[in-house]
């Protein structure tokens, strides 16, 4: 429970700015985990992939979005499968950010990968993760990786109405 707590803070240190606090309590999330998961899981879903996910969120909000990328994946790759919603919304959220990073076949991928889950999350919040998607991916369509994922995406759509 230390472990996610600190972690909810260093997240929310980070979205106000101040870093030094988002960063020690970051710290304080990692060790928490450390000594949790030398005896048994302490605090039902709170996991080393949420942990990298605070990770990702408190390098994001500090400016790091490569460093964000690289946590994120961490976090993508610890999640067990049967959390679909948050692979979705998680993998969307990884997606935009490689396009920050002009890194568009990348997130073509990650889209790719969170459109296999999306079939299967029936979710608001995983339906906005989706829109921004579309959005987002439009002004690319003279890609080739981009064309091919809009045209899977709209597939989709079309099938569930």
């Amino acid at each position: 429970m230390l472990a996610f707590l600190a972690g909810q803070q260093a997240h929310a240190a980070a979205q106000t700015g101040d870093r030094t606090v988002a960063l020690r309590r970051l710290h304080e999330a990692e060790a928490a985990m450390d000594r949790a998961e030398s005896r048994t899981k302490a605090f039902g879903s709170y996991d080393p992939a949420a942990l990298s996910y605070h990770i990702g969120q408190v390098r994001y909000e500090l400016g790091d979005i490569a460093g964000s990328v690289d946590a994120f994946e961490e976090s993508n790759r610890l999640r067990e499968p049967v959390y679909r919603r948050a692979r979705v919304r998680h993998g969307a959220t990884l997606a935009e950010r490689k396009l920050r990073l002009g890194r568009l076949e990348e997130a073509c991928g990650d889209w790719h990968r969170m459109l296999d889950d999306y079939e299967h999350a029936q979710s608001g919040r995983c339906d906005d993760r989706y829109w921004s998607m579309m959005s987002a991916i439009r002004p690319h369509l003279r890609n080739g990786h981009a064309r091919d994922l809009y045209e899977r995406a709209r597939t989709l759509v079309l099938v569930a109405a």
